[in-house]
């Protein structure tokens, strides 16, 4: 089933994020959804009222592993800026890939508010060994728990001496530097208006 223009189905059947785009959701500090943008909406179909207030959750492909969120929050608190791989889910229920830039968001009182992620395509190299770690997740959650899949995670992880941010940038087999440029790449933004030269 082909959603829009601006999806296209991969080998998995996922939707293929559009390079050019990325979507843009802020949720609170509780992740409770606040904004969506227009790129988000148009790929998965949901209206804006299908998903504010929800919790992050809603909008997860159900064989995610329960523990993703949980270590995103884990996360979330060691780093005001990291990145992460997520498989959403549309209105239609098709899946789509995304590798996610967390950003925390402060209010004019610089208190803490919540995060803002932006969400661009994930290469299908990456696709394919994040899904390959995420079912392994999966059947340790379903049968030994979200405790024990939290452990092999963290050891899998230190077994390769990174932390969890270098580790997510591994996967997509870039540099901070480079997905800093990917995630700077928007064609939805609006261009920078220059100021006329003149008497004013």
């Amino acid at each position: 089933m082909t959603i829009n223009n601006f999806a296209m189905k991969n080998t998995k059947d996922c939707i293929h994020l559009n390079a050019a785009k990325k979507m843009k959701i802020k949720i609170d500090d509780q992740a409770r959804i606040l904004y969506v943008n227009d790129y988000f909406t148009n790929v998965t179909n949901f209206k804006v009222s299908d998903v504010i207030l929800k919790d992050f959750n809603y909008i997860l492909d159900p064989s995610m592993p329960k523990l993703a969120k949980d270590k995103l929050d884990e996360v979330a608190h060691q780093f005001e800026e990291f990145y992460f791989i997520y498989k959403g889910i549309t209105k239609n229920e098709d899946c789509y890939w995304g590798f996610v830039k967390v950003t925390q968001r402060f209010n004019n009182q610089n208190e803490f508010v919540g995060y803002l992620l932006e969400v661009k395509m994930l290469p299908t190299a990456a696709i394919n060994k994040i899904d390959k770690l995420y079912n392994v997740l999966s059947e340790i959650e379903k049968n030994a728990g979200i405790e024990a899949a939290k452990k092999y995670l963290d050891g899998f992880i230190e077994e390769k001496n990174m932390n969890f941010n270098e580790f997510m940038l591994a996967l997509v087999e870039v540099d901070e530097k480079k997905a800093q440029k990917y995630f700077e790449i928007d064609e939805d933004a609006s261009p920078v208006k220059k100021k006329k030269r003149g008497w004013f």
